[in-house]
C-alpha cells in the first residue's frame, strides 16, 4: 500500500493499520520528523533501533528482538535504518506472520522503481510505503504556517526569505524555526531582527571557507580552518550552502553546453549572481567539470547520512573531513 507523507504528517495514527511501514526518499529532515511524531505516539512502547548491516551480519537479531518479549514492557517499536533490498528476505518472513504488540518502521534512502522490497510494500495490503521526496516551495510554506502558528509578523515575504535561505532544505528550516521561537519570546516577528539572525557573521564565514575549499586555494583554506569556529547547531545549513553551491555551478555548465558565452550565462542563471561573486564562480567554474561536481554531490549526501546516524559530537569534523575532501577534488586534474 503507498501512502502520501503529507496524509502521515497530518495523522500519523493511519500507520496504526500496518504492521511495517518502509519510508524511503531523499527527504532526511522528513523522515526524521516523522520518526520523532512515531516516537511521540507509542511514548509506553519500548524502542529498538537497528541499522539493517547489523541484521544481515547477525540472522538471529532481528528474530531475538521480535519474539524476545520483555517482562516489563511487551510492546516494541522497532526502527531499522539505512534499508535496502539486502534485508528484502528478513523482512518477507516477518511479513508473513506479523507479530502483535510489536511495530516495525524502516528507514531507506533513494529506493528505484525497480527496488524488490519497494515493490513489495507497494503491492502489500497489511504493510505499507510512505515516498518522503524533496519539499517544494508550496510543502515548506505550509510547513512554517504550521510550525510557527500563532506568530504575527509572519510575511510571505518572511516566508520566502526563510524557504530560499534554506535552499528548500527541511532539516535547514527546522534549525531556523527554532532560532525564531528562542529570539521571539513574545512571538512578533520582526523581518530585521530576522534578516541579521539569518545573514549572522557565521554564515559569512562559512561562505569564505567554502569559497577557498572548492577555488582549491590551500593557504586559506587552512586560515579559515584555524579561525572560524564551526557551529554545531548550523552544522545541516553548512551541509545545505555547499549543496546548493555545487548544484549552481553544475547548473552553469549544462547551461554553457549550448551557449559557450560565459558572461551571458552568468547573467542569465536564476537566482541572479551578483556581480560581487561573479570572480568566485569564475575560479571555481575552472576546477569543476561536471564528473567532479556529480562526485561532490554524492560526498555531501554521505557525509548528511553519516551525520544522521553518528552522534552530534562528531558532526564538525566530518564537516572538516567533507571540506577537505571537495579541496583535494578541487586540486585534482582529472
Amino acid at each position: 500500500m503507498i501512502l502520501k507523507s503529507f496524509l502521515i504528517e497530518k495523522n500519523i495514527s493511519l500507520l496504526d493499520t500496518y504492521a511495517i511501514s518502509l519510508f524511503y526518499g531523499e527527504n532526511i529532515g522528513l523522515k526524521d520528523e516523522i520518526k520523532f511524531e512515531i516516537r511521540n505516539k507509542y511514548k509506553d512502547y519500548e524502542i529498538i533501533n537497528l541499522n539493517q548491516d547489523e541484521v544481515i551480519k547477525n540472522k538471529d537479531l532481528l528474530e531475538e528482538q521480535i519474539y524476545n518479549i520483555s517482562l516489563f514492557n511487551k510492546n516494541k517499536i522497532i526502527f531499522i535504518n539505512e534499508v535496502s533490498d539486502k534485508i528484502r528476505k528478513e523482512i518477507a518472513k516477518i511479513v508473513e506472520d506479523p507479530p502483535e504488540n510489536i511495530k516495525i518502521f524502516l528507514f531507506g534512502h533513494n529506493l528505484e522503481k525497480k527496488s524488490g522490497i519497494r515493490s513489495d510494500f507497494e503491492k502489500g495490503k497489511i504493510i505499507a510505503t510512505i515516498p518522503c521526496y524533496q519539499d517544494n516551495h508550496r510543502t515548506l510554506t505550509e510547513y512554517l504556517k504550521k510550525n510557527l502558528k500563532g506568530y504575527s509578523g509572519l510575511t510571505q515575504e518572511i516566508i520566502n526569505m526563510l524557504i530560499e535561505n534554506s535552499n528548500l532544505d527541511r532539516k535547514v528550516l527546522s534549525n531556523e524555526i527554532n532560532k525564531i521561537r528562542v529570539l521571539f519570546l513574545d512571538k512578533n516577528i520582526k523581518l530585521e531582527k530576522l534578516e541579521n539572525l539569518i545573514n549572522n557573521t557565521y554564515n559569512i564565514d562559512f561562505d569564505k571557507l567554502r569559497d577557498s575549499c572548492l577555488e582549491a586555494d590551500a593557504k586559506k583554506l587552512n586560515e579559515n580552518l584555524g579561525n572560524i569556529i564551526l557551529q554545531n547547531e548550523d552544522i545541516f545549513f553548512y551541509l545545505s550552502n555547499l549543496n546548493l553551491r555545487i548544484g549552481r555551478l553544475l547548473q552553469l555548465h549544462e547551461n554553457l553546453k549550448s551557449q559557450r558565452n560565459i558572461d551571458l550565462v552568468m547573467d542569465n542563471i536564476r537566482p541572479k549572481i551578483f556581480w560581487k561573486d561573479k570572480p568566485v564562480f569564475l575560479k571555481q567554474l575552472k576546477n569543476w567539470n561536471i564528473e567532479k561536481l556529480e562526485e561532490a554531490k554524492k560526498i555531501i549526501v554521505e557525509t548528511e547520512i553519516k551525520m544522521k546516524t553518528k552522534l552530534n559530537n562528531y558532526n564538525i569534523l566530518l564537516m572538516k573531513n567533507l571540506l577537505i575532501r571537495l579541496f583535494q577534488i578541487a586540486k585534482s586534474t582529472s
